[in-house]
């Protein structure tokens, strides 16, 4: 076993929220508000969260999660449902210039990561004016849709093995 006595009175309590934790020997420790147990495979899990960068952060996520983590290069993360974000700072990602128009990435945006829906009702598509803006759309919303499907089934082929 570990000896968590030099870190754990600087722990708060996950139980409570309100008291400090404090040692009981080697392996456990105890809530001095609640009194609540805590056992040393908790504590080592509690005090790998609290050496994360950033571990109590300011930032909502999209989702609901009340806090992002900021990692090491700048980009915001979401522990709930995996969303980053990029900071003000940061240039615009390389995959957004080449070739392909700004209707052609939309589409791509959409297709990778919106729900099916009926072109019939999208609201993107009747603001295009052209047939070449809508053409782009289009082949940008396959090419992303497929982008969706293959890291489906790649997800699927590793949750298998």
């Amino acid at each position: 076993m570990e000896d968590f006595s030099k870190s754990a009175g600087t722990l708060t309590c996950p139980m409570c929220e309100a008291g400090q934790l404090h040692m009981l020997g080697r392996d456990s420790c105890r809530c001095d508000y609640c009194g609540r147990l805590l056992s040393s495979i908790a504590l080592r899990t509690l005090q790998e969260i609290n050496t994360l960068p950033n571990a109590n952060g300011h930032h909502a996520c999209e989702c609901g999660h009340p806090e992002m983590r900021r990692l090491p290069d700048g980009v915001y993360w979401c522990p709930a449902c995996g969303l980053e974000v990029l900071p003000i700072e940061s240039p615009p990602s390389p995959w957004k210039f080449g070739a392909h128009s700004e209707d052609y990435w939309s589409g791509w945006m959409d297709g990778r990561f919106k729900e099916a829906e009926s072109f019939a009702h999208n609201p993107i598509l009747a603001k295009l004016a052209s047939p070449t803006e809508r053409l782009d759309y289009y082949r940008g919303h396959r090419a992303g849709l497929e982008a969706r499907l293959a890291r489906v089934s790649q997800a699927g082929l590793l949750n298998t093995s």
